[in-house]
C-alpha cells in the first residue's frame, strides 16, 4: 500500500483566523482523520510565504495529511463526499478562494 501526503494552503476570512483555527484544531482535523484511508493529520501556522511569478493569497494554515492507498483520489473523493455535512461541517470562517490542495508520494529522501 502507498503513502502519500495531502497538503492543503487555507486561509481564513479577514478577522476569523482564531475562530477558523479553532475549528480546524478541535473539530476539522479529527472529522478527516475518521475517513478511512487517511492516516494522520497535522496543522501548521505559516511562518513564511515566497510565492513566484503569481498573484496569490497569502494562505495562513498549512495542513499535512498523510493517506494510504493505491489511488489517494478515491481518498480525497471520501473526504469530499462528506464535506459540509453533519459529518464533517465545514466552518463559516473559510476562505475558499485561492485554495490549494496537492497530493504528492515521497520519490526520494535525505537524513
Amino acid at each position: 500500500m502507498a503513502l502519500y501526503r495531502y497538503v492543503i494552503l487555507s486561509r481564513s476570512k479577514p478577522g476569523e483566523e482564531e475562530d477558523y483555527i479553532r475549528w480546524y484544531s478541535e473539530q476539522h482535523l479529527a472529522d478527516v482523520c475518521r475517513i478511512e484511508g487517511v492516516v494522520s493529520g497535522t496543522l501548521h501556522r505559516l511562518a513564511l510565504q515566497k510565492v513566484y511569478d503569481l498573484d496569490a493569497p497569502q494562505w495562513t494554515l498549512m495542513t499535512i495529511y498523510e493517506l494510504a492507498g493505491d489511488d489517494p483520489q478515491r481518498v480525497i473523493d471520501a473526504i469530499l463526499a462528506v464535506a459540509g455535512t453533519d459529518v464533517m461541517p465545514l466552518s463559516d470562517a473559510l476562505d475558499r478562494s485561492g485554495m490549494i490542495q496537492t497530493v504528492g508520494r515521497q520519490i526520494a529522501v535525505v537524513g
